[in-house]
């Protein structure tokens, strides 16, 4: 996928930003995600999932505006980030479908949930939910096994999110 494909998936014209290429994201998934618009929205947000985390990592032609890395702390479970979580969300929905595979998406409230797998751990369930607090957002971690394995160790799961973002 190329930058013109990745803006045509979304919806968005050559003057689009990187905050609407976001929203429009956001929007979109909200619409075709499998658990709403069924097996056809499988490969849907697959190739929303590619073009938002292309458009992050290589904005290219898309003005980004002033928006700048957000500082990040490990606490716990828990990642502490210095941006709105409405800028963290897609941010994490991406670094989600790298690092696993992102299979729910709420973003009225903050929620997302994945499959990961580290290694040769089992595969497991992550969900995660944020919460605003002033200028920051806390994204808070659960990680529960799909197996009789026991899963991944839930900071090196975190830890990992943490790289991609």
């Amino acid at each position: 996928m190329d930058h013109q494909q990745a803006r045509q998936a979304l919806g968005l014209d050559s003057e689009a930003s990187l905050a609407d290429a976001r929203r429009s994201y956001l929007e979109l998934v909200r619409q075709n995600h499998p658990d709403i618009a069924g097996a056809d929205g499988a490969e849907t947000t697959v190739r929303l999932n590619q073009a938002i985390a292309l458009l992050e990592r290589e904005p290219g032609p898309v003005p980004t505006g002033p928006i700048a890395e957000p500082e990040m702390r490990l606490v716990d479970d828990a990642l502490l980030i210095e941006a709105p979580s409405d800028e963290l969300y897609s941010r994490l929905a991406a670094a989600l479908d790298v690092v696993g595979n992102l299979t729910y998406s709420d973003p009225s409230c903050g929620y997302l949930e994945a499959l990961v797998s580290l290694g040769a751990s089992t595969p497991s369930q992550l969900v995660v939910s944020l919460a605003a607090r002033g200028p920051h957002t806390e994204a808070f971690f659960a990680l529960e096994s799909m197996g009789v394995e026991t899963p991944p160790d839930l900071a090196d799961v975190v830890r990992a999110i943490a790289e991609v973002l």
